[in-house]
């Protein structure tokens, strides 16, 4: 809203108040206290008065534009409007040298007398402008002092391992300027990392959060953006990160840990798996791929991406590090020539490269000791548990969903059935509103319902896979040879957590670094004693990466 100047300049007194902080805004003493002694001033000039009032801005804000009322006084200065101008003391206008600048030179060119409590100052006079250059200086550099304060006590306490300031991160308190444990926010931090490492994503957890009642601290809902944040801190291991604006480096600071260092590591090699799955912009639905999903290019990490073109013979993974480039620039800042981009400069042939890679996890899943051990005993454990839910109870959560789904669908098409009578003109407003909100209300409660049965589904039937992978495939390995292409993608994909990508130009090869689940590469079945073996055996483990090569005529060259 704009301040009404009347038209008489030479009778009115333009009183500016502002105050520092929102809080002596909220108080309001420091406002009314500026304003009424502008009022006084105006009364024993005999002038009128007209208030413009900034409100609560901090150091902050000293730059003109952001302060919209200083702004518009300003200008109305500049256009000769005012002619007599109070402020508190020299810093109500600006700490600013350059804004303090500005207003010198308007006001000492329109002529204008400024007021303070402490007197008066004709700018045309030479003696009156120096004093207020003075002043503006004295006004700034307190102000810097102020704000050196501020940084170097807080760069004092993160080294001494006390919190720097602000709210503290979700999960902990503040006591005695340090960060403690919140027991109860703690025990949700610990739940949201197990979730996100079994897989579940941001709005999954999101919704489990919502529908236990767990509040943010802030309130209302959680948001995804918070989850994510959440789930990228690092306070959580037991240690932060400060950063000083003038200090160079960082501080590290030690706090109590929630969440163990081994599982938060995980959870973020899986986020970033899943962000880089995201950017791969291929379509899946088209064409088969067995090992797609499983690559990735060890010179910059992307996700391999694969290209199919049977009419041009093209069956090819590669690194999709220049294409993204034009995605996210829309050019690339060198033209594509081999040798640029990352190391990755020629692709793998599709078909060789599956057959070579699947062969090899069959035969060291045939050769390995220590992977039947290892899969009798989870699944022993698995087949155990999974008493605990029956096939008969799993079969009453699915038709609870299948009921709750049907359930939701109607409420929706009732919604839609009375928007429409509303916009007929054959609903009152008011009616239609009071419909309307119950029914959001019943359909929130139906899908909080439904998605809480779908994750304990879900839950059930992903903690049995090794059960399932079993079943498939971990009996009769010789059989592995006829499986389907998807069968041997969820074969492979049972054993194998990734497989890293590099090119060797020397060498003109492909080195394929196999990652599996299980140490399984070389372990060894030792009996303790060969002529009594009634006595047993130890499996020693092996390794989990095997390393392969792949000379470049597997290899089909990218843009042949």
């Amino acid at each position: 809203m704009k301040t009404k100047i009347p038209a008489s300049p030479e009778t009115n007194l333009h009183i500016y108040t502002r105050v520092s902080t929102a809080h002596q805004r909220d108080e309001g003493t420091s406002l009314q206290t500026q304003f009424e002694q502008g009022v006084e001033r105006a009364s024993g000039l005999g002038f009128g008065h007209v208030h413009w009032d900034e409100g609560g801005k901090s150091s902050h804000h000293e730059e003109l534009a952001s302060r919209p009322k200083l702004s518009e006084l300003y200008q109305a200065i500049k256009a000769g409007q005012v002619k007599h101008l109070f402020i508190y003391d020299q810093s109500r206008l600006s700490r600013n040298d350059q804004v303090a600048s500005i207003f010198r030179y308007e006001c000492n060119k329109q002529g204008v007398t400024l007021y303070t409590k402490d007197g008066k100052f004709d700018l045309s006079n030479p003696q009156d402008k120096f004093l207020k250059q003075i002043l503006d200086g004295l006004g700034e550099f307190d102000n810097a002092i102020r704000a050196e304060r501020t940084r170097l006590g807080k760069l004092n306490r993160a080294r001494t391992g006390g919190w720097h300031g602000g709210p503290p991160p979700y999960g902990y308190k503040i006591v005695a300027k340090r960060l403690v444990i919140e027991p109860t926010e703690a025990k949700w931090i610990n739940r949201i990392f197990k979730e996100a490492y079994r897989g579940k994503s941001p709005q999954k957890i999101r919704e489990l959060l919502d529908s236990k009642g767990v509040v943010p601290r802030r309130g209302g809902m959680w948001t995804l953006g918070s989850i994510a944040a959440l789930l990228r801190n690092t306070h959580y291991t037991g240690s932060y990160a400060f950063r000083d604006k003038k200090a160079e480096g960082k501080i590290t600071v030690a706090c109590p840990s929630i969440v163990d260092a081994d599982l938060w590591t995980a959870v973020q090699l899986k986020r970033k798996r899943t962000y880089n799955r995201v950017l791969q912009q291929n379509a899946t639905t088209r064409w088969f791929y067995l090992l797609r999903d499983l690559m990735y290019c060890g010179h910059c990490g992307r996700a391999i991406a694969g290209r199919q073109r049977p009419s041009k013979r093209e069956k090819f993974y590669y690194c999709p590090n220049k294409e993204r480039e034009w995605v996210k620039k829309g050019s690339s800042e060198t033209p594509w020539s081999r040798g640029t981009g990352c190391g990755m400069s020629r692709s793998l042939n599709i078909p060789e490269t599956d057959a070579v890679v699947f062969e090899t996890v069959r035969l060291t899943h045939k050769s390995s000791s220590l992977m039947r051990e290892e899969v009798k005993r989870r699944v022993a454990a698995a087949t155990k548990e999974r008493s605990t839910k029956s096939d008969e109870d799993l079969a009453i959560i699915r038709a609870r969903i299948r009921r709750l789904d049907k359930q939701i669908a109607q409420a929706e098409t009732l919604m839609g059935s009375i928007q429409g009578t509303y916009e007929l003109g054959e609903l009152p407003k008011r009616a239609y509103t009071a419909r309307t909100q119950v029914i959001k209300e019943r359909l929130e409660a139906l899908q909080v319902e439904a998605n809480n049965a779908k994750l304990e589904l879900k839950g059930d039937e992903t903690q049995f896979k090794w059960v399932d992978w079993y079943k498939s495939f971990g009996e009769q390995v010789e059989a592995t040879v006829s499986l389907n292409d998807e069968q041997k993608r969820d074969y492979i994909t049972g054993l194998i957590e990734r497989i890293d990508v590099q090119y060797d130009a020397e060498s003109d090869e492909h080195k394929l670094t196999l990652k599996f689940h299980l140490p399984v590469v070389g372990d060894e079945l030792r009996w303790k004693n060969k002529s009594a073996r009634k006595l047993g055996y130890d499996v020693l483990e092996g390794t989990r990466e095997l390393p392969l090569h792949l000379p470049t005529k597997r290899i089909r060259k990218r843009g042949k």
